[in-house]
């Protein structure tokens, strides 16, 4: 795990923007073409499942900042209806797991496009993402 997450960092720091077939990509979108080594027909699905994800995510976001300022007016009350409270926070919740589930939605029909390598390799990265977080801690210790 540890060579694939040093891969990544050494393509992401390494591989100059010259190199993608657009510059007009964002950089996000080019390291993982990078790392996972697109072709320019997956690099375009790529970028139509984000565009897709983003319009079908927006209003659910729109509707999750609603019940958040709903949730803190309540809070802010004197004396908060715990009823009232409980109700925003399941909506909140709610709202979360919708986005949760649209996103892994286009997740999923993006990695239909990818061969089984690329699958692969997607899937360590997966696997490794939630131990990154912990990295600079390590670091800071002089453990890494």
């Amino acid at each position: 795990m540890r060579r694939v997450a040093l891969i990544i960092i050494t393509v992401a720091l390494l591989v100059p923007s010259s190199t993608f077939a657009e510059d007009a990509l964002p950089q996000p979108v080019q390291v993982v073409a990078a790392v996972l080594q697109l072709s320019p027909e997956q690099i375009a699905s790529l970028v139509d499942t984000l565009r897709q994800r983003e319009q079908a995510v927006q209003p659910l976001q729109q509707q999750l900042r609603m019940q958040q300022e709903e949730l803190g007016k309540a809070l802010q009350a004197p004396a908060p209806d715990a009823q009232i409270v409980g109700q925003l926070l399941i909506q909140t919740r709610t709202i979360e797991q919708q986005i949760a589930a649209t996103a892994w939605q286009f997740s999923a029909q993006f990695q239909q496009v990818l061969d089984q390598e690329q699958l692969e390799r997607l899937q360590q990265i997966q696997a490794i993402a939630g131990v990154c977080q912990f990295v600079p801690a390590f670091e800071a210790t002089g453990l890494l």
